[in-house]
This record gives structure tokens, sequence and C-alpha cells, in this order.
């Protein structure tokens, strides 16, 4: 049944699906942000950097902005495609887009891992 749905067959299905899945990756890691926020509550800038330390919260957190890149794109496209009706302007908001969310998912990963 959603093998079936996430054919051709059903165009926007995929796009929906992967929001929600995006969408349920920044909820989980929010609530383990805020209890970390809690327990460890880094109050100078020695402790922002030992809290960003440990390699699995890195990479937790890198998902978190590949899910945050991947949710704004398909959410801000969908609002180009209802509110832009020139095919060229929409064209060059994507493309300008999709080049901020690459850069911004650049950047937080040469924070996170350099």
């Amino acid at each position: 049944m959603l093998i079936e749905l996430l054919t051709k067959r059903y165009p926007g299905m995929r796009a929906w699906l992967t929001q929600r899945l995006s969408a349920l990756v920044m909820a989980v890691y929010s609530i383990f942000a805020v209890a970390r926020f809690l327990i460890v509550q880094p109050s100078n800038y020695g402790a922002w950097v030992d809290f960003f330390q440990p390699l699995w919260w890195r990479i937790a957190t890198l998902l978190f902005w590949i899910s945050l890149c991947i949710h704004a794109w398909l959410g801000i496209r969908d609002v180009f495609k209802d509110y832009v009706p020139n095919p060229s302007v929409r064209d060059v908001l994507d493309k300008l887009l999709v080049v901020s969310l690459w850069v911004y998912l650049v950047w937080a990963t040469w924070l996170l891992l350099a």
C-alpha cells in the first residue's frame, strides 16, 4: 500500500511524506535538545563548546540541519508554486532558495564537524 502511494501515480505523496519525516526528525531532536539544555545548562563560551563537543551530538545536530533544509525547501517550493504565477520568476526564486539552503547546510557542516 505505502509503496503504491510513492509511485508516479501519486506525485505529491513523496514530497508530503518527506516533509512529515523531516518534521519528525526535527521534533525528536528538539525534545532531546531541550532536555540536554536543562541538564547541562551551558552559561559561557567554554560551556557551549563542551556542549557541542560529543561527536554524536554534532551528528544529531547535522541531521537536524539536513532535515530543516529539506523541510524548508519543500514548504517554500510549494508556496512559490501557489503564489508566484510567472514561471520564470518562480524558477529564479527556486534557484535562489536552493543555493541559499546549500550555503546554510555547508556552513552548518563546517561549524559542526570542523
